[in-house]
């Protein structure tokens, strides 16, 4: 090894600032001030961030980790499983490419590629994304997501399907914990045959209703009739709409 290149062999313990992080056998490049980390490789910032991996090389000039293999971030309750995460501590910022997936009290949230903040508890999510939720499933290609509020932000074509019904979006929010919508665009909601459409729509899933507002249309596929208005509340229970 070269003379600039340290060797560290058994339960080794390194610090960088605010950040330790332990692993069985480093090698640290006192030149370029980096590590090189192997096996059972954990990153610990403060006591509310921890992020383990099988290897680390983390470059302490650009203050990033790149952690690769069995990787997992720990935030509170928030957990991020990949393959492949870089971590950025100057933004506070742990972005994988190859496929995640984050857990919380509510929610699965699935996708080749996206980034979390543990200062912010935001996410990102693009392609092929999925959330699972005892109740429905959201599929999409690009969502943002809050772990503290539990509110997942439409960004493109969405399709929320549950038993009940299935819903199409393309911009809007959805709070998974409050089990309420708010959808513009021209969102669709459809239920046993029942087409509602409408500028905006709003749906409560636990009280079993929803709401269009403006360029209001309902398709009864069944009854092969059509309504239109600017406002309809439609009760999903009873099957019944009020047209004004």
């Amino acid at each position: 090894f070269r003379p600039d290149v340290q060797v560290l062999i058994g339960s080794v313990k390194l610090r960088h600032d605010s950040m330790y992080m332990y692993c069985d056998s480093a090698l640290i490049y006192e030149k370029t001030n980096s590590v090189e980390a192997f096996g059972n490789v954990r990153m610990e910032q403060g006591d509310t961030l921890f992020i383990y991996g099988d290897y680390l090389y983390y470059d302490g000039m650009a203050q990033l980790a790149m952690l690769r293999h069995n990787v997992k971030m720990i935030n509170r309750n928030t957990e991020l499983t990949t393959d492949s995460l870089n971590y950025d501590r100057i933004y506070n910022l742990g972005y994988y490419f190859e496929g995640g997936m984050m857990t919380d009290e509510e929610n699965v949230l699935t996708s080749d590629w996206g980034e979390y903040s543990p200062a912010t508890k935001l996410a990102v999510f693009n392609h092929e994304v999925q959330l699972e939720n005892p109740r429905f499933t959201l599929t999409s290609d690009t969502l943002k997501y809050s772990t503290l509020s539990k509110q997942a932000t439409i960004l493109g074509p969405s399709y929320i399907v549950s038993d009940q019904n299935h819903i199409y979006s393309e911009r809007g929010i959805y709070n998974t914990s409050e089990d309420q919508a708010e959808l513009l665009d021209r969102s669709v909601l459809i239920n046993e045959g029942k087409k509602l459409t409408g500028d905006s729509l709003f749906y409560d899933r636990r009280a079993g209703y929803g709401e269009a507002f403006d360029n209001v249309q309902m398709n009864d596929t069944v009854n092969k009739t059509m309504l239109t208005g600017n406002y309809c509340f439609y009760n999903e229970r009873t099957g019944g709409s009020l047209f004004h």
